[in-house]
């Protein structure tokens, strides 16, 4: 079954789809309400100014504050937690839809898919990293300490990846089989929600250090290799496996100035240099699509041009057979 015939099971009336955005971003600032209120106390308790608090909103060092970091992560998740559980709702009941029918066109989640793209890109990642170490040791600080970084691991494993399912749920499920729903092609569906995941990113810390079109370049470039993958394998099992490796990388792994998970990560990047980033991450990602494409065997690579194609009759909501609901 195609991506975009899971996405005609259940009722996709418009006005649903507006309900469960508004109620996503309604989740989301429930989620919110922890963190800003342990920030709320620790101003207080410090009596911190408006120049510091600036300072904190442009950096998000939750040191600045005297807060844990592992303990600032975890509220910082709670967000994306909340906006899952939300969203998992809206599709399962007001669209009378399996969760899973957002994120693939196959019966069941492919977990053997998201594990291909976790390792691959973490490896990879990781190789880059010994490259750029090797060349230049003097631009790492050790700062490794066995008590901080097993919590930050567990958070990092248990509920980072929470954190990007819901943007792959969000961007590469929902909203492009919504779009794709609308305007019965793939590449409008491909480029709007690219565009969305750029902006959803907009407040993010890396955008003040290095400069808007550099990152909003990075982000919305990321966003386009993820539902590329998404649209070419029938699912987004690929982006989801590829978007938690990253997170997972960059808070455990390594960690630098500007970067929106602040965190006690094995080694720290004392200058980063973010075009070269940019173009490591470019030649990475048209990498992954080779290796990926020959692997899964994408031998239609036209579709992303040509007009949608459906089945008569939409599939039944909530089919009996197909394994779990996710």
């Amino acid at each position: 079954m195609s991506f975009f015939e899971a996405a005609r099971r259940g009722d996709n009336s418009p006005f649903k789809y507006v309900i469960t955005i508004i109620a996503v971003v309604i989740g989301a600032f429930v989620g919110q309400i922890p963190l800003g209120m342990v920030v709320a106390i620790k101003v207080k308790q410090l009596g911190l100014g408006f120049d510091e608090m600036q300072k904190f909103q442009k950096t998000m060092d939750f040191s600045l504050l005297g807060l844990d970091s592992n303990l600032a992560l975890f509220l910082l998740l709670l967000s994306f937690v909340a906006a899952l559980g939300v969203l998992f709702l809206c599709v399962t009941t007001l669209h009378d839809k399996r969760f899973t029918d957002i994120l693939t066109g196959r019966n069941r989640l492919d977990w053997g898919r998201v594990g291909f793209a976790f390792v691959f890109w973490f490896g990879l990642s990781a190789g880059l990293e010994v490259a750029a170490y090797f060349l230049d040791p003097g631009n790492y600080t050790w700062q490794f300490e066995p008590g901080r970084f097993l919590p930050l691991l567990l958070i990092s494993l248990l509920i980072l990846p929470l954190q990007t399912t819901f943007e792959e749920a969000l961007f590469r499920g929902y909203l492009m089989q919504g779009f794709g729903l609308l305007f019965r092609n793939r590449w409008a569906p491909l480029l709007l929600t690219s565009a969305g995941f750029g902006l959803l990113h907009f407040a993010n810390p890396e955008v003040d250090e290095f400069g808007f079109w550099l990152m909003m370049a990075y982000y919305i470039g990321v966003g386009l290799v993820m539902g590329f993958c998404t649209l070419m394998d029938e699912g987004a099992e690929l982006a989801l496996g590829l978007h938690a490796a990253t997170n997972i990388y960059g808070a455990t792994i390594v960690s630098f100035s500007g970067s929106a998970l602040q965190t006690q990560a094995i080694f720290r990047v004392n200058a980063l240099d973010a075009p070269l980033m940019l173009s490591i991450a470019l030649v990475s990602s048209v990498l992954f699509i080779l290796v990926a494409g020959k692997k899964y065997k994408w031998a239609d690579w036209a579709k992303l041009f040509r007009r949608i194609e459906f089945e008569e009759e939409p599939l039944p909501a909530k089919p009996e057979e197909g394994g779990p609901v996710m």
